[in-house]
């Protein structure tokens, strides 16, 4: 294939196209790229994602840094600041000592430009423009988001299974935005946060007069509302039996009809279903419909728990630390030790609990260095940090003290007078651990 053809084909792409070395400089963009971004190769080509990633910046993340730091494929999403957002698959190239030579990204752009006028703006921006990101290099994980982004293509309805925490409403919000109708609205409702004495008018809509307190006007319900765009069910499991045949209706016939109402009401959605319980289970004990099981699970897509994938937790954790050090500034780490313990606990609570043990850490931990020791985690009390020998605890243990005396004291000489040592050897230790104090002020 000569040069010119793989040009053309290059610059061609459906995807957008990132290709970056392995030190992290932009080799190039292609043309699709340059189109979703706003941002010219020649703007980006030569320059270090190092300079181009951060708050205010080209790019908030970078999957190519990731990809560089874990050694492996790499899943993401992030913000650019032309306002817009994308998915981006990084993968590594190694020559043959095994080191990175290239990193090639593909983009997806799930930019959503307008919104449903028939609701409230506002609603509509905080449905549409959540600033909530995927990031995974788990292979289990990765799967299910290339399946979800070959589905997003099609109208099938959708059902999302997996442990509560996991990010399933995060993942219908990634198919809604690689679909065709990322446009319109994405509609998310919670079956089990409606009442259910309300939960048919919420859903359906009524016509005036249907029952008391009604408006005189009639209302429309949220499915007709949501009519182009794709509607999220969340806990599905929890709809009463006697809507699980009307939202049968909606799926078979695209049709339903209002409480009170004698005038069928066309519908375009496409339906995305989740559940963190055993439908199957629930069919047999006469507690869910299995016709409409059957209607929902034409596309299953089962999200492993956290403790299932756990090269994603040292990930994760970079992430929700840069993320609540940017909301509360500052400027905190966690010690490799903590780390290495965060990976080994069970994660019942999945992604939602690992973000607020980071959150807590962060808030209620006094210095920029979180410790294993100074965190207060159920179940981590009296547990000897995993993946580390004694050698390395002890290494670990001595960097913390250092760290910990140098937030207290500041200079090399009052430091080694507090610890016992000379001054010397405290700046040689110091000087090895290579700037993990992150304070900019203090460097």
């Amino acid at each position: 294939m000569d040069k010119k053809l793989l040009e053309i084909v290059f610059d061609n792409l459906y995807n957008g196209i990132y290709v970056a070395d392995g030190k992290g400089v932009t080799i190039g963009v292609n043309k699709t790229f340059e189109e979703m971004s706003g941002f010219s190769n020649e703007e980006l080509a030569g320059r270090s994602l190092y300079d181009l990633v951060g708050k205010d910046n080209y790019f908030s993340g970078s999957a190519s840094l990731l990809v560089l730091e874990r050694k492996c494929p790499v899943t993401a999403t992030y913000s650019t600041s032309t306002n817009r957002k994308f998915l981006v698959k990084g993968r590594p190239i190694f020559n043959n000592q095994g080191e990175i030579e290239y990193i090639i990204n593909t983009i997806w752009d799930l930019t959503v430009v307008h919104y449903n006028q028939q609701i409230d703006a506002d609603t509509a921006r905080s449905q549409l423009l959540s600033d909530d990101d995927f990031i995974t290099c788990s292979e289990k994980m990765s799967s299910v988001i290339d399946l979800a982004l070959r589905v997003a293509e099609t109208d099938s309805t959708i059902l999302l299974t997996g442990e509560s925490g996991v990010g399933k409403s995060l993942l219908a919000q990634t198919i809604h935005r690689s679909s065709e109708r990322k446009q319109k609205v994405l509609m998310k409702i919670n079956c089990a946060a409606i009442p259910e004495t309300l939960i048919e008018s919420e859903l359906f809509g009524y016509e005036g007069g249907a029952f008391t307190g009604a408006d005189h006007k009639g209302k429309a319900g949220l499915l007709e509302m949501a009519k182009g765009g794709t509607v999220f069910l969340d806990e599905i499991s929890e709809l009463p039996l006697h809507l699980q045949s009307k939202l049968l209706g909606v799926i078979q016939d695209k049709e339903f009809y209002r409480v009170g109402g004698r005038e069928a009401q066309r519908t375009d959605i496409r339906l995305i279903a989740a559940t963190n319980k055993d439908l199957v289970k629930l069919v047999s004990e006469g507690k869910f419909r299995e016709d409409l099981f059957y209607r929902l699970n034409v596309v299953p897509i089962a999200i492993p728990p956290l403790r299932e994938r756990r090269e994603d937790i040292p990930t994760l954790i970079q992430h929700f630390t840069e993320k609540y050090n940017r909301k509360y500034q500052s400027y905190k780490k966690f010690s490799e030790s903590l780390i290495n313990q965060l990976v080994s606990m069970p994660w019942k609570g999945n992604i939602r609990e690992l973000e607020n043990v980071v959150e807590r850490s962060i808030v209620t931990t006094p210095g920029d260095f979180i410790s294993w020791e100074k965190v207060q985690i159920p179940g981590m009390e009296n547990m000897i940090p995993k993946g580390l020998g004694l050698k390395e605890i002890l290494a670990e243990r001595e960097k913390e003290i250092l760290l910990q005396a140098q937030e207290k004291y500041r200079t090399t000489r009052r430091i080694a007078a507090a610890l016992g040592i000379s001054q010397a050897s405290t700046a040689r230790k110091l000087k090895a651990i290579k700037g993990t104090h992150l304070n900019p002020k203090e460097k």
